[in-house]
């Protein structure tokens, strides 16, 4: 008989049923004894596992299913055994010998794709036949393709990318948001002002347009900043980072739930990353230094320095470990991070420190090439711990939770761009996030079950500094003011989905469908917002309230054929918003709406390995306390506005082919084009009615705003060398406002700040080198111009850069087998620049780093 599981296929010959394969007993020793090099390429390669313990047939097809590769085996030896538990991103030899472990079977390659299970005590338990072969009542398990993370976004019809810990660790950076450099339409916005992640996905950001979750959770909180707007702060280290998922646009799913501009899905460590196959144990310590940096001065300070400090100085500095345990029926994994890093330097090297504007020149920045950037250290602490229990037939419940506590430079907006004399050091913020996760599963190997319950909630707590652009008066006996601004944010959260697979005569079908809620309460105190010390106060308060989203998610895949797939979804969200601050009214502060969002897709693989796709997607964006309720951020907010509703256009091709030139080679090719609508995308606008004393700014919903475009991601890897390229190129643009629609931001609005380059480009050039115990290699980054240009009525407030090219370099040497050297340049060249929405805050100079990482 044949069962289906997901996009592969179990079939399953029993004894006089379907298939008796003949083979000699030479011919088994021989095929036992060779391993192709086509079977040796697919056993290196590594894959997402996530295999309960339970019985051990039903392990191998789940197995099968996430290897992509074919098993054999006789039934009688599975019968009665159970597998151990296998998580985490490991090569599939390694997955088969935890799966395997004390069960007494062994496995072998016995063609390309093909792994075959036997007794090692009992190598001949099937009947003979007269002729003296051997008659197997074998198991096949077939996967269709390999499904290593890296590979994923090019298996999958829709806009997407993964972010591995191999590449984290080659381009850390000396921001966290450098991590998602060189990924075509995302970009980690003000990443330099700050230790936040605050992610655009192609022009979409802030106010929950896009989500960036930490294990499941949502971590984010709500900042506002000035003439900058407001940005959404997730905090994390990057050496807890597993690896990083990517969603463009609207999704199915509960994280894609009132987010519509795309999810950054980031995994922590799990034990599977620290444990080496073969054992039950494992630990990573790692320590770094870098240079380029210095510790801020006592704040108020004005004069910005130019001597920067060496790496043997040891001024800026980095270190983690990493304990875990992986046994039959738990995995444990504990970790802690402390990062701590003075402001950096700016580049020495370019002149273009300025750009022109109705024939009149404006300085990029306060901050000249080669100088000190002020507000821009970090002093940070993380922790992690994990632990994952697994039962009876594929149970299994991980328990986790996450720390991160921070001491960090950050500058208002109208400190940046006001005055030169203005700009200063401040006092430093700080914040503290604890996460907790409760996540269950039920896998039992079933069509009709693959059940996930999540429940989790995140505290995000810390103090800002609102401050302005003051002149040193401090002959005059006037003290700069930077006040606290404390804010506090609760977000609970819980979902449910399962996966329903089964086989009919018109096709395999899949279902994933569920339903999720999340509620977010925000919490602030009045603070004081003044110039000088002495000057009186003008106080402020922030949102205070909550925001509930809820939503019910389905979605099918239908394989017609072999070469024709449809799919298609909906959701239905709903929301609520309560005002709870000093100036809400009872009967008057909800505000509550719903929506229904369907999707469409269809891919064509006319050749294995090679698919065309077309998707259609829509999706709500509720309105925030921010905009409807109550404000600190100098607006009136507007409580009849309506969502904001996304409408996705896709249309693409993916390319993941094996031993095109070469055995071992592979070449990957993505193409996507896009063209999203944002209808009633909410603006910052100028109060229609202004009232004596009140704010000059309001919120309202625009006619639609939209972004097209098209991105490229392509790699290609022949063991000894590697390259990867990305491009995104946007096309046409548009904001509409009573009609009429134009190439132009509207005036006062947030958005100006989120416009991202018309183009970017990256190149990545590689080689392993004496059997890969060294890796070198580099990148080169290309930045083009703002999309839209800038208007004379946001002229200054409209953070800038010009067309760059930044060159990286790194090397990785394997110094023993345990112990690793990584060396990293960043900005070789030592260029002078302003990345790409980080407006006002040039990047860092050439810094290198170096780290040493042991693993036993």
């Amino acid at each position: 008989m044949t069962l289906r599981v997901g996009a592969r296929d179990v079939r399953h010959a029993g004894r006089g049923l379907l298939i008796a394969a003949l083979m000699g007993s030479t011919f088994m020793a021989t095929g036992m004894a060779v391993l192709p090099v086509e079977a040796q390429a697919q056993s290196a390669r590594q894959a997402a596992f996530n295999i309960p313990a339970g019985p051990l047939s039903n392990a191998l097809v789940v197995f099968g299913r996430q290897a992509g590769l074919q098993v054999s085996y006789l039934p009688e030896i599975a019968a009665g055994r159970q597998a151990a538990a296998v998580s985490g991103t490991v090569t599939p030899q390694e997955a088969l010998s935890r799966l395997l472990q004390n069960s007494g079977l062994t496995w072998s390659f016995t063609g390309a794709g093909t792994v075959t299970i036997t007794d090692r005590s009992a190598p001949s338990n099937g009947a003979v036949n007269t002729d003296g072969s051997l008659l197997l009542d074998v198991i096949d398990v077939t996967g269709r393709s390999g499904s290593a993370p890296a590979d994923v976004p090019f298996e999958t019809p829709g806009s997407s990318a993964h972010i591995s810990r191999e590449q984290i660790d080659r381009f850390r950076g000396s921001s966290p948001g450098d991590i998602f450099k060189g990924v075509p339409g995302v970009v980690a916005a003000g990443g330099r002002n700050g230790t936040k992640l605050d992610v655009n996905i192609r022009g979409m950001q802030g106010q929950g347009r896009v989500k960036v979750s930490i294990d499941g959770t949502q971590q984010s909180s709500t900042t506002w900043r000035g003439y900058q707007g407001v940005d959404e702060r997730v905090y994390i280290d990057p050496d807890l980072i597993g690896g990083v998922d990517i969603t463009k646009g609207p999704s199915g799913g509960a994280e894609g739930a009132g987010s519509p501009g795309g999810v950054v899905a980031i995994r922590t460590l799990n034990a599977g990353d620290i444990v080496e196959d073969g054992r039950e144990y494992g630990v990573r310590l790692r320590a770094g230094v870098s240079d380029n940096a210095d510790a801020p001065l006592q704040a108020p300070a004005y004069n910005q320095r130019t001597d920067r400090s060496g790496i043997e100085e040891l001024e800026n500095k980095n270190g983690s470990a990493a304990f875990a345990v992986s046994k039959e029926n738990f995995d444990v994994i504990f970790a802690a991070a402390h990062r701590q890093r003075g402001n950096y330097f700016a580049g020495t090297k370019g002149d273009r420190t300025s750009y022109l504007y109705k024939n009149r020149r404006y300085d990029l920045s306060f901050t000249k090439p080669g100088e000190e950037v002020f507000n821009t250290s970090e002093d940070s602490f993380s922790a992690l711990a994990k632990a994952t229990l697994r039962w009876g037939e594929g149970h299994s419940v991980e328990f986790g939770y996450v720390h991160f506590e921070s001491e960090f430079g950050e500058s208002m907006g109208s400190m940046l761009f006001q005055q030169d004399n203005g700009f200063r050091q401040v006092s430093l913020s700080d914040i503290t996030t604890d996460t907790y996760t409760a996540r269950y599963r039920w896998n039992p190997g079933s069509d009709w079950f693959d059940l996930r319950f999540n429940v989790w909630g995140a505290n995000v707590e810390g103090t800002t500094r609102a401050v302005a652009a003051a002149p040193d008066f401090s002959q005059w006996g006037l003290i700069p003011a930077d006040e606290p601004r404390y804010s506090e944010t609760w977000t609970k959260g819980a979902d449910i989905t399962n996966t329903t697979r089964f086989d009919t005569g018109f096709g395999h079908f899949r279902f994933d469908y569920g339903l999720s809620y999340l509620n977010e309460e925000m919490n602030g105190r009045e603070y004081c917002s003044r110039t000088y010390t002495s000057n009186r106060c003008v106080f402020l308060n922030p949102s205070v309230g909550s925001r509930s989203v809820g939503s019910l998610f389905s979605t099918g895949k239908w394989e017609i054929t072999d070469w024709l797939t449809v799919d298609g979804g909906l959701r239905y969200d709903t929301y609520e918003l309560e005002d709870n601050g000093p100036g809400s009214v009872a009967g008057e502060n909800t505000r509550d709406s719903a929506r229904l969002s369907p999707s469409i897709g269809l891919t064509l693989e006319p050749v294995d390995g090679i698919q065309f796709f077309t998707r259609y997607a829509e999706g709500m964006r509720p309105p925030t306390l921010r905009e409807t309720m109550g404000s600190d951020a100098n607006a009136v907010p507007n409580p009849d506005l309506e969502p904001e509703v996304t409408k996705s256009w896709e249309v693409g091709m993916n390319l993941k082919r094996d031993g095109v030139l070469f055995d071992e080679d592979k070449a990957r090719f993505k193409l996507a084009w896009f063209r999203n609508n944002h209808d009633n995308y909410i603006s910052r606008v100028v109060n229609p009615n202004p009232r004596p004393g009140a704010y000059v700014f309001s919120f309202a919903n625009l006619d639609r705003v939209m972004f097209s475009g098209i991105e490229v991601s392509a790699g290609y890897d022949t063991g000894k060398l590697f390259a990867n390229a990305t491009l995104m190129h946007y096309g046409e643009y548009e904001f509409c406002r009573f009609g009429t629609c134009g190439s132009e931001t509207i005036n006062t609005d947030y958005a100006v700040a989120h416009i991202p380059a018309k183009h970017s480009f990256s190149f990545t050039l590689g080689a392993r080198l004496f059997d890969e115990r060294l890796v070198v290699g580099g990148r080169i980054m290309r930045s083009g111009a703002r999309l839209a240009p800038i208007t004379q009525s946001d002229r200054q407030r409209t953070p800038m850069w010009l067309p760059y090219s930044v060159v990286d370099a790194f090397a990785s040497v394997k110094l023993t087998k345990n112990l690793t050297l990584d060396v990293q340049a960043e900005n070789l060249l030592d260029r002078y620049y302003i990345d790409a929405l980080d407006g006002w805050v040039p990047a860092p100079g050439r810094t290198v780093r170096a780290s040493l990482t042991a693993k036993f």
